[in-house]
């Protein structure tokens, strides 16, 4: 009996995923959906079960890494920019 509770969740599982993957594309589009979320979200879900969730999050985290570190970078150099511009001034 386990096992059919347990295959009932992981439809439950990827049916959610897939739900929320497809409304977050949506919302993608639509500027009242917050789509970005929801597609994350819906790879969270789907990444227990299919590989290509797990790349498309290990992607995406790795990305948003690289993002953070060159904002970050960023935000020094206008730092140092201005405290060298009103030392000169």
């Amino acid at each position: 009996m386990g096992s059919v509770g347990a295959a009932r969740n992981s439809r439950a599982r990827r049916a959610t995923g897939w739900a929320m993957l497809a409304v977050g594309i949506t919302g993608c589009i639509l500027p009242v959906i917050p789509g970005i979320l929801l597609v994350l979200a819906g790879l969270v879900i789907l990444a227990r079960d299919y590989v290509w969730a797990r790349k498309a999050l290990r992607y995406t985290r790795r990305r948003v890494v690289r993002v953070r570190r060159q904002a970050r970078a960023k935000r020094a150099e206008k730092a140092m920019m201005s405290r060298n511009g009103s030392a000169e001034a």
